[in-house]
């Protein structure tokens, strides 16, 4: 006999009932900001070919990747992130669209990580794209957007950790460094290994003038956005290139600033981001009792061109819904509204549960979640039932109501009672519904 696991794969969650609520109130509200903000939604297949990936994604990612071969020899991966299938469906199917195009998804992604808490090989993301706007305001438009995000799923205290890696790349450019080795070199810097990157550049670079200045931007004091961003740009005020691209950084936040506080915006000079394509800004959110990301993104300018379509710009950023879910449970210990049932019907006797069984079918087609119980119990247990489902209301019915076409209906929370003629319960019902719907 074949001996079958009872848990996912490592790193793979179950997603149990109780839990169930708070993801789905995650999803629906990333819904309500792709609405409000004017994002179509799509959904790109799990799997991909290994080539998307391969093209632009970084070490980070192609060396956690989950590769196989089909029955043709074809290498597949399932997805490990979003921004790269988006970039597939504007270089391809929706290249004639007019621009801007404002993509959103919610997606399930893998990655063979080690897990631990927040890094889980299966996660969820929920993502926002712009293609074909190059314009500070669509940058910013994340900010607004992930903080909007925040709020209503009811993360409190949680800080926008800013950066700018065309700052990075103007100097190493400047400096003669080719592009692949300043995304090796970015790598590096997003995984705390500055001195390498540091070295990496000083041995690369044509002027040893331009690896200093590399230097200073990279370990300059993360600090408030704005203030920082001054000391930058008097730093890099030499070189043209690298000045724009602190005033492009300058334009995104003097936008952001108008509809986000301040004081969440801290810029980390020495940021970067292990994906490789990104060009520009870059940001990431944290909760103050945890120090993985909740989420992020950047401008990735040239993705779509990379993948064979036409050469237009690109920003967007993805919400980590698993973490923010673990967060929210864990971390700030929120309690979550479990799925109930609105009425529990129960039959008294055995006689009853013909009847009883029609009775949860009127309270359906009025609209009313209706639990029915196909055991026979009495009418103490079955208040006792109820109330451990969340039931608000208990409809039931025994010998003695079926005899008198009846049926009783408990306000379990008011712990009132009251009998309902058979042929009265869908319009009964009915109003039940739009009186709580009232008081609420």
């Amino acid at each position: 006999m074949v001996s079958v696991p009872l848990s996912p794969p490592r790193g793979m969650d179950d997603i149990l009932p109780d839990e169930m609520p708070l993801h789905r109130r995650l999803l629906e509200t990333v819904r309500q900001l792709f609405r409000l903000y004017g994002y179509r939604e799509v959904e790109t297949p799990t799997v991909e070919y290994f080539e998307l990936f391969a093209v632009k994604s970084g070490e980070d990612i192609l060396g956690h990747m989950y590769v196989f071969k089909d029955a043709h020899g074809r290498q597949l991966v399932l997805r490990p992130e979003m921004t790269a299938p988006i970039a597939r469906l504007v270089a391809g199917k929706l290249s004639r669209s007019p621009l801007p195009i404002r993509l959103g998804y919610i997606a399930d992604c893998y990655r063979l990580d080690e897990p631990q808490w927040g890094r889980r090989r299966r996660f969820y993301h929920g993502g926002f794209e712009i293609f074909g706007s190059s314009h500070a305001s669509a940058d910013a438009e994340g900010l607004l957007i992930f903080d909007d995000f925040m709020k209503r799923a009811g993360v409190s205290e949680y800080t926008f950790k800013i950066g700018h890696v065309g700052v990075h790349r103007a100097i190493m450019s400047s400096i003669g460094i080719e592009s692949e080795d300043q995304d090796r070199v970015l790598a590096l810097m997003d995984r705390g290994r500055t001195e390498e990157a540091e070295k990496m550049v000083r041995q690369l670079s044509k002027s040893q003038e331009g690896a200093m200045l590399f230097s200073e931007v990279a370990n300059h004091k993360p600090g408030p956005a704005l203030e920082t961003l001054t000391d930058i740009k008097e730093i890099v005020a030499g070189n043209e290139r690298a000045l724009g691209e602190a005033q492009n950084l300058q334009e995104i936040l003097s936008l952001a600033t108008s509809a986000v506080d301040p004081s969440i915006l801290v810029y980390h000079p020495g940021f970067a981001r292990g994906l490789s394509y990104y060009t520009g800004f870059i940001f990431e959110v944290y909760g103050r009792h945890a120090d993985v990301a909740l989420g992020g993104g950047g401008r990735y300018d040239g993705l779509v061109s990379t993948v064979g379509g036409p050469n237009i710009p690109g920003v967007g950023f993805a919400i980590g819904l698993t973490r923010v879910m673990q967060y929210l449970l864990d971390k700030m210990a929120v309690k979550v509204d479990h799925d109930s049932a609105l009425v529990y019907v129960v039959p008294l006797s055995d006689d009853a549960v013909g009847e009883a069984f029609k009775v949860a079918t009127q309270f359906r087609r009025a609209g009313a979640s209706t639990e029915f119980e196909p055991s026979v119990c009495s009418a103490v247990e079955a208040i006792r039932r109820a109330e451990r489902r969340g039931a608000r209301f208990l409809a039931m019915l025994g010998r003695r109501e079926i005899e008198r076409k009846v049926v009783s209906v408990r306000d379990l929370e008011r712990r009132v009672q009251e009998e309902w003629v058979f042929e009265e319960v869908y319009e009964k019902a009915k109003t039940l519904l739009k009186g709580i719907r009232v008081s609420t």
